[in-house]
């Protein structure tokens, strides 16, 4: 047994005492008031005796005896209600049988329901035992971080009843029901008299405080007495719906792109925003599938990542004869939630209209933009130059924030609204393709044509990172590596970290991963293989259609290219944004420079510096958060199934059947794990991972489609690539062995 202050110091205490109490633990860490107790470990429940009760409890004091499961209070599944409670026991006997009884509650046939459900195997699971102080409340209730119904990540739910919160639990009573939002600091619902606003107020602020310190949504037991709030239990929401949100809204793209792949700041978040609405629609608009006056937003950040409405698309494609909503799906990687082809379009005068007037309108986009392919990044890049050049030494935080503003709202927003009209373009295209080539060549071979492409931006630096391992380089060889390369990062679309220039020894690093590499897996020799099978690929297909396959290959070039000019661009704001900050700092506007990475474009115009606070709570609300794919009222909560066969499935991108060791790796800074022949398995990567693709036989990822990043460099390498698989993360264990199938893109351990 421990009490709860000896166990602050113990380390790796979940196999001893289980999840419930080791959150129990944290918040007393992190400063909550969370009554004294202690707890009975796994290997103890059985044999605890009234003796040694008696150095831990007092004879005449009542207390709380509850569970903590090793495989309870999960992020994945709760286990709420599931295992036995105790409430008001006083007496070490009565202590004994009731820790007995709840630790024997690990086998009641209600769980054992609850995890074949949830197909969750619990054969090694152990039971430990809370026995908490009981607290008399006045007041007492559950609070909900964010609405898990309607899925407002902003708004707090809290339910309250008199006296003790067993009868709220057990639906013996209805709650006073409180919803408040703390952003905007203001009641959505007041319900009832159990708590005043002000106690309401109070109580979300605690819970916010608790879901920013555990990086997740929570759901709070608490309880008052004489004013002071208690904090009885929390465990995070498990399971969240998304019903007020209208329509389909998709991380597709930005979460592969890195922007929606953690949780995102709100200078990061509002500098997409700026960009991508306006050339989104302006894209539909030109192509005439969206009327000249729409004007509806198709961009929102939730749960702090960045969404796009996919509905929107979906909608205007819709329009065409032969439409098919699962096209739609599986170019941009999400999971379909319907069976068949879903939402499909027939053929008829209004759809043959429709069809007529938008390939003329996409034709002549694409030509156009084809051709002016060349110049816009010659210009983008001598004027790239130009901003490059100014001297911001000396300059006064007002002149520094009119050369920020004029370079995001002027520069930057051409910059970037060049790439994405080349990303849409890819988009379209891509659908184009594949449905005239699946008429003269099998799916599985249609990856193989968009192999092999030669030169592309972010393979550069890893020939000349290859080249350095290969032999001893001089320290001003590699410093011309930072020069020509230093605008690069490990996170290119997270602008408040460091680039290379500023973190030299993240390419140290991966110059030293390289030399432990064999000469097989030098990148150019993959790529030039991958080349090789494209020519053979496109023998195989009619003549008629190879100015289809290389047009879609030309501007699959051309969008790395406004990528890397992206990423220059990023580069430059970095550093402007951090001279504002610094000079922010001097005249006291700001605490911390990086704090101004916290604002929104507006809140930097307008100088409102407290949005800071409000924004990094909001961020670090959800930096440990597993954000859904997909959210909308047309998704529900959805979990993977896994039965005895052991059998995933995704998209196949690429590649031949593998069969190799998985590597489960999260994050960028954990690749170092990466071993010669591994499959990574992972949530996604963008260019940053490129390095790490030189020594992997394969790739699994759980977002990501035909043109992401995953998808291209496994192709140029010839990578085995399975990727729209939901939950890999979680279901793939690390050091298993599994088998990549790349023509059905099913997993098989």
């Amino acid at each position: 047994m421990y009490n709860f202050d000896e166990l602050t110091t113990l380390k790796n205490r979940i196999p001893l005492i289980g999840v419930k109490a080791e959150g129990l633990i944290n918040l007393r860490s992190g400063g909550f008031n969370v009554p004294d107790g202690f707890v009975v470990t796994v290997d103890e429940t059985s044999e605890i005796t009234e003796e040694q009760l008696s150095l831990y409890a007092d004879a005449e004091t009542c207390y709380a005896v509850r569970s903590s499961g090793t495989s309870e209070d999960m992020v994945n599944s709760s286990f709420a209600g599931q295992y036995d409670s105790f409430l008001n026991v006083r007496g070490y006997v009565n202590l004994k049988e009731a820790i007995r009884k709840c630790a024997q509650s690990l086998h009641n046939e209600r769980v054992a329901a609850y995890a074949r459900q949830s197909g969750i195997d619990i054969s090694g699971s152990k039971m430990a035992v809370i026995v908490q102080r009981m607290v008399n409340s006045e007041k007492s209730g559950v609070a909900f971080s964010i609405d898990s119904v309607n899925g407002h990540d902003k708004e707090i739910i809290i339910e309250a009843i008199e006296g003790l919160g067993d009868e709220l639990v057990s639906g013996h009573v209805t709650p006073d029901y409180y919803s408040y939002n703390w952003y905007d600091e203001k009641f959505t619902t007041y319900g009832g008299g159990v708590l005043t606003q002000g106690e309401v107020r109070g109580l979300a602020e605690t819970v916010l405080a608790i879901q920013a310190d555990f990086g997740y949504p929570v759901d709070v037991e608490w309880a008052i007495t004489e004013k002071t709030v208690h904090i009885l239990q929390c465990r995070p929401i498990t399971v969240i719906t998304y019903r007020a949100i209208a329509g389909e809204w998709t991380t597709a793209d930005f979460r592969d792109g890195g922007v929606s792949s953690a949780a995102c700041k709100a200078l990061m978040a509002s500098l997409y925003g700026l960009v991508f609405n306006p050339s989104f629609t302006d894209s539909l608009k030109t192509i005439k599938l969206l009327p000249q006056n729409d004007n509806d937003n198709i961009y929102g950040v939730f749960f702090a990542r960045p969404y796009w409405n996919l509905t929107t698309e979906k909608t205007c494609f819709s329009k065409l004869p032969g439409y098919a909503e699962r096209d739609i799906d599986e170019d941009m990687g999400v999971v379909p939630v319907y069976e068949g082809d879903g939402i499909t379009t027939k053929l008829n005068l209004k759809s043959l209209w429709s069809g007529v007037r938008a390939l003329i309108a996409i034709s002549l986009h694409i030509g156009r933009m084809g051709h002016k392919a060349e110049g816009r990044k010659a210009g983008l890049l001598k004027r790239y130059g130009e901003i490059e050049k100014i001297d911001l030494t000396g300059k006064s935080a007002d002149e520094l924030l009119d050369i920020w503003l004029n370079f995001v709202k002027r520069d930057y927003f051409d910059s970037e609204y060049t790439y994405f009209g080349y990303i849409f373009c890819n988009m379209v295209l891509s659908t184009l393709f594949k449905d005239k080539m699946k008429k003269h060549v099998p799916m599985s071979e249609i990856t193989g044509l968009l192999a092999g492409l030669s030169d592309i931006s972010h393979i550069r630096p890893v020939y000349d990172l290859w080249n350095m391992s290969r032999r001893e380089y001089s320290d001003g060889e590699f410093n011309e590596f930072i020069v020509k390369y230093g605008y690069r990062s490990q996170r290119e679309l997270d602008i408040s970290y460091p680039n290379w220039d500023e973190a030299p020894d993240a390419v140290r690093r991966m110059i030293a991963g390289f030399k432990e590499l064999g000469d097989d897996l030098d990148p150019r020799v993959l790529v030039e293989k991958q080349g090789q099978k494209y020519v053979e690929a496109l023998k195989r297909v009619p003549a008629k259609l190879h100015k289809d396959v290389e047009r879609l290959r030309t501007f699959l070039r051309w969008r790395e290219e406004f990528k890397d000019v992206s990423t220059r661009y990023y580069y430059m704001i970095r550093k402007l944004t951090l001279a504002l900050g610094k000079a922010w700092v001097a005249e006291g506007i700001l605490e911390a420079a990086d704090d101004i990475f916290f604002l929104s474009v507006d809140d930097i115009e307008t100088k409102s510096v407290g949005m800071a606070a409000k924004n990094k709570i909001y961020y670090s609300s959800f930096i440990n958060f597993k954000n859904p794919n997909e959210i909308g009222s047309r998704y529900a909560a959805r979990k993977t199934r896994i039965d005895g066969s052991k059998i995933l499935k995704g998209v196949p991108c690429g590649g031949e059947t593998v069969t190799a060791t998985a590597r489960v790796i999260r994050d960028i800074h954990d690749a170092d794990r990466l071993e010669t022949g591994d499959i990574l398995v992972t949530n996604c990567t963008d260019p940053a991972w490129t390095a790490a693709f030189s020594k992997i036989s394969g790739v699994v990822t759980e977002t990501g489609g035909m043109l992401s990043h995953a998808a291209v460099v496994s192709r140029e390498y010839g990578l085995a690539c399975i990727l729209m698989v939901k939950d890999a993360t979680e279901v793939i264990r690390d050091g298993d062995v599994i088998t990549l199938d790349c023509k059905t893109g099913e997993i098989y351990q």
